[in-house]
């Protein structure tokens, strides 16, 4: 009976690891080869103006591995292998905050973030121009006072 043959296109990164993961099944490593697409970049008009437009190459490794149907086991390791492939991903990962969430969160700041900064420079600016009259109004009471008093010392 003829082998089985299987190719697979991977990270570079990922080559240790994928090769370890499909040598558990029964599959021999048989090579890899590195595949790296150069980046192409062309011009492209739009209107009156010309872009320069790059696209990146690809980069990943091809693994190819080899198995045979006449080895020990191998209808259990093939029926391991279908239920590995079986298993359910774990879906899209959740999102910190999506674009409902974004849009709600600047209408906050809009509506309770703005108006309260605007309250604290306006009462900041107000405050300024309160002082002034108030010390101005405290040096006049403390005058008037002492002027009270300079009256009132010699009567007593």
């Amino acid at each position: 009976m003829a082998k089985e043959i299987k190719s697979i296109n991977v990270d570079p990164s990922e080559e240790e690891e994928t090769i370890n993961e499909w040598q558990s099944f029964g599959w021999e490593f048989k090579s890899t080869q590195e595949v790296k697409t150069s980046d192409s970049s062309h011009l492209e008009r739009r209107g009156d103006t010309i872009y320069n437009v790059t696209k990146s190459g690809d980069h990943y490794v091809k693994l190819t591995f080899e198995r045979d149907p006449a080895r020990q086991n191998y209808a259990e390791l093939v029926s391991l292998e279908r239920q590995y492939n079986a298993v359910p991903g774990p879906g899209i990962p959740p999102v910190r905050f999506g674009k409902l969430w974004l849009i709600v969160s600047g209408i906050g700041l809009l509506f309770y973030v703005l108006p309260g900064v605007l309250i604290i420079i306006w009462r900041c600016v107000s405050y300024s121009k309160k002082n002034k009259q108030w010390e101005a109004d405290y040096d006049n009471w403390v005058n008037k006072r002492a002027e009270i008093l300079g009256k009132a010392k010699p009567l007593s």
